[in-house]
């Protein structure tokens, strides 16, 4: 029982537990960009578009993130680079998309947006692409 209370951690564990947060992380985020991605042409027109530069182009930029950013953050690769446009993603759902609904509707966006900030901040781990090619 002391070493499930202590402090200490293991190399091995933080890489492990990067690597399942990210997998977790893109996987789950995959599920909200790919019904997106099958229903483009019906939900375009009317997507919400906070920065006024049209429904298709709105529902492009989530799909990047949501779609093409969450399957490279599943293999680890460009990672921090990748985490970048999530962030923001998630920013705009909590504070733009949400901002009337009260934090009821904002607490997703919100756990989703600190797991991505601590793999910005921590990186891949060495269980990545990421991780691979920076032995080399």
């Amino acid at each position: 029982m002391a070493k499930f209370s202590s402090v200490k951690y293991t190399q091995g564990g933080v890489h492990l537990s990067l690597f399942l947060l990210r997998v977790g992380l893109g996987l789950m985020m995959l599920t909200h960009g790919l019904p997106k991605l099958m229903r483009y042409s019906n939900m375009a027109p009317d997507f919400f578009d906070p920065f006024h530069v049209s429904g298709h182009l709105s529902l492009g930029l989530v799909l990047f993130a949501e779609v093409f950013c969450a399957i490279f953050m599943i293999i680890g690769l460009f990672t921090r680079w990748l985490a970048i446009p999530l962030l923001i993603e998630l920013l705009v759902i909590t504070f733009m998309v949400h901002a009337q609904d009260g934090f009821g509707r904002q607490e997703l966006p919100l756990h989703y947006f600190l797991g991505f900030l601590v793999i910005l901040i921590l990186g891949p781990g060495r269980i990545s692409l990421d991780g691979l090619i920076s032995r080399k």
